[in-house]
């Protein structure tokens, strides 16, 4: 081999070894991004089965909110009213 054809060997070597480094650390960021996206992903996860399980719970007390008990129960504790026919005795001590 002449020396023309060493020094363009060396010359293509270094520029293999430079683009195979810039691979790497192209990839390693890659890594980075899909890594915290995935986290991200998780946490949106997480944050829907919170909000689906709240939905369920509210359901429920709305079916319960709803009932004729639960309107008799309000209106004779909270609000102090009476059935028609009713005598309503107060305790003053």
């Amino acid at each position: 081999m002449n020396k023309k054809a060493i020094v363009m060997f060396k010359i293509g070597l270094i520029v293999l070894v430079v683009l195979v480094i810039h691979s790497l650390f192209i990839s390693a960021e890659q890594q980075q991004i899909f890594n915290t996206k995935e986290n991200d992903i998780k946490e949106i996860q997480a944050k829907i089965q919170e909000e689906k399980d709240t939905k369920e719970k509210l359901m429920e007390l709305e079916k319960i909110l709803d009932t004729d008990e639960y309107v008799e129960e309000v209106a004779r504790e909270k609000l102090g009213m009476v059935k028609p026919g009713e005598k309503v005795f107060v305790d003053v001590d």
